[in-house]
């Protein structure tokens, strides 16, 4: 967690779409700032040089062989008391189709991001450890606690795996 919040603050950027400070950790090109952002056309997926060690191991060796492929990764950070906007991640003539997206809350609260349903928003439940959701659902995320939220989030260009054999701890739909 403090080596993420350590990174000087000019290699974050300001996220208007979700609300929230994003620290690219793996792009196409090692591309910096919200130029890493973008998947873009051609170019490998390669690590920015400040992204701790031990993220560069974990998905190295752990997480993109489960995968099956590298994807962007991405730190994002939520101030204290604040919310991200409600969003989808996905383009919308995606919605409804496979969108699965790779969280891990590394300092806060799982339970802060609620999806939108008709009867009401849905918050998740507390998840220790690493868990997948639908990027194509309607979601938001209501940091109510003194402290910020920080999260690995891994997706696109992986929109997901059919089954998952009790890899991940959750699966929220």
């Amino acid at each position: 967690t403090q080596q993420l919040v350590s990174v000087d603050k000019s290699m974050w950027f300001w996220d208007k779409y979700r609300a929230t400070s994003m620290l690219p950790l793996m792009t196409k090109e090692a591309k910096a700032g919200v130029m890493g952002s973008s998947n873009g056309r051609g170019g490998d997926f390669q690590w920015l040089s400040h992204t701790p060690e031990c993220i560069r191991v974990w998905f190295d060796t752990v997480v993109f062989p489960w995968m099956g492929t590298k994807t962007r990764v991405m730190a994002l950070l939520t101030k204290p008391n604040f919310a991200n906007e409600e969003h989808i991640d996905c383009d919308p003539h995606k919605m409804g189709t496979m969108q699965h997206k790779f969280r891990i809350v590394v300092h806060g609260k799982t339970s802060t991001l609620y999806f939108k349903t008709t009867k009401g928003d849905v918050n998740v439940p507390e998840v220790d450890g690493p868990f997948i959701m639908d990027g194509s659902w309607l979601h938001g995320m209501n940091n109510t606690t003194d402290d910020f939220k920080l999260t690995i989030a891994a997706g696109a260009p992986w929109n997901g795996n059919p089954q998952y054999d009790n890899v991940t701890n959750l699966m929220l739909k």
